[in-house]
């Protein structure tokens, strides 16, 4: 061990030593870089593309992506007549708690209709969800924001 030790350990510090200068000085130095002359160019800006929304709205309104519209045009009142107050529960059963047209409010359950016709296939914590005659399923919200989905 003490020969490892009196005649290794010198030999390797000088290894290291000679790697050392030989990696610093046989780097080459680095380049500068190359400076780019000024071009002077014309500069302006990017000429508009005239859009034709009229083409978009007729393909829109002929895809008819919202059906049919309600009689009585655009400003037609197509929110229904009735507010629900609230959604009660009784056990298991929920009900929905109906105003319509000053008429005393109404409890009704699943399977009972709304006054204008629809069905009520399921009532949830705050929405409930009706089935039209045409077989879709809306959801109704409890709260004044909400709209049918």
């Amino acid at each position: 061990m003490r020969f490892i030790h009196d005649n290794l350990y010198p030999l390797l510090a000088a290894l290291v030593l000679v790697a050392a200068t030989t990696c610093w000085f046989g780097t080459p130095e680095p380049t500068q870089p190359k400076t780019l002359s000024a071009i002077p160019e014309p500069w302006s800006l990017p000429k508009l593309v005239e859009n034709n929304n009229k083409k978009s709205m007729e393909a829109i309104t002929a895809r008819n992506l919202w059906g049919v519209v309600a009689a009585g045009g655009p400003g037609a009142d197509i929110e229904p007549q009735w507010h629900v107050l609230g959604i009660a529960r009784s056990g298991a059963e929920r009900f929905i708690l109906l105003a319509f047209d000053g008429k005393p409010v109404e409890m009704l359950k699943v399977g009972d209709a709304l006054p204008d016709g629809v069905k009520i296939v399921q009532i949830e914590k705050d929405r409930f969800f009706v089935m039209t005659a045409d077989r879709k399923k809306l959801a109704f919200g409890i709260y004044k924001n909400e709209s049918p989905k």
